[in-house]
């Protein structure tokens, strides 16, 4: 498939957009009774001492890494990054989530209220260990082990539409194409809880990975509705203004017709 753009700007785009997230207000790591959830959440001091901890310096390191095209060097920060807070977090009985904002911790506790379970909220980096792992394992074409990360991190953050976002891409590069649109479908979902330093970005990316999904499933009217929705939002984003391109030649030459997995098109990444 030749979707997927360079790293090098798609991994600045995206260290810059996580390192904006998870400066974000953040939540303060607490049990509660799921009967007490939302009335007890409460937004902790910014930034946390949890910004300045050894694991997150590895979480940053790896993003780093990324960036400059070296995952096998970051893939061993993440991980180790993910077993400290695994011994550090983890308690039995207990939901733990991984939050980047009080938005997303009122919605964390109301879903454990809803399940009656106890619930923890920590910082965001917890799931962005497990999110980085992920990138890191995709850079690596070991993408099995991409997916597991990805949902794992999901399962720390299921409002996150990034990490959402990030799993769809995975269905897109096994060709799963309705699972990857009903994934992005739900990171489109979720980014309405997406902090506004990246509420946009986060938005658009889910647009086009449905787009992108929609094309591949032969509904390119729908596909061409989701770029322009994307644009309406972000009106310079070169990777809907080429894709709509494209979709207009499919349309000239065999309107409703699929697009072989051969045509050329733009390539994305991440954004």
């Amino acid at each position: 498939m030749t979707r997927f753009e360079a790293r090098g700007k798609a991994c600045g785009a995206l260290l810059l957009s996580l390192l904006l997230a998870a400066c974000a207000t953040q939540p303060e790591g607490k049990i509660v009774p799921a009967t007490q959830a939302t009335a007890s959440a409460k937004p902790a001091p910014a930034p946390s001492d949890e910004d300045n901890d050894a694991n997150a310096q590895r979480v940053l390191r790896a993003l780093s890494l990324i960036q400059a095209k070296k995952p096998a060097e970051a893939l061993p920060l993440a991980q180790q990054a993910v077993v400290e807070y695994e011994k550090r977090y983890r308690e039995s009985g207990v939901i733990s989530f991984s939050s980047r904002s009080l938005v997303e911790t009122l919605a964390y506790l109301g879903q454990a209220a809803s399940a009656n379970t106890p619930a923890k909220v920590h910082g965001p980096w917890f799931g962005l260990a497990y999110f980085t792992q992920g990138f890191a394992l995709v850079d690596l074409h070991r993408i099995p082990e991409a997916r597991q990360a990805f949902d794992a991190a999901i399962l720390l953050s299921p409002q996150n539409s990034k990490y959402l976002s990030e799993r769809g891409n995975i269905d897109a590069l096994e060709k799963n194409w309705r699972a990857s649109f009903d994934r992005f479908k739900q990171a489109l979902d979720a980014a309405q809880l997406s902090p506004e330093q990246v509420k946009t970005s986060e938005t658009t990316r889910a647009l086009r990975g449905m787009a992108f999904a929609e094309v591949e499933l032969g509904d390119l009217d729908a596909a061409k509705a989701l770029h322009e929705r994307a644009l309406a939002l972000d009106p310079t984003n070169a990777m809907s203004r080429s894709e709509l391109r494209y979709i207009e030649r499919l349309q000239q030459r065999a309107p409703k017709v699929r697009a072989p997995d051969e045509e050329a098109r733009p390539k994305e990444r991440t954004a």
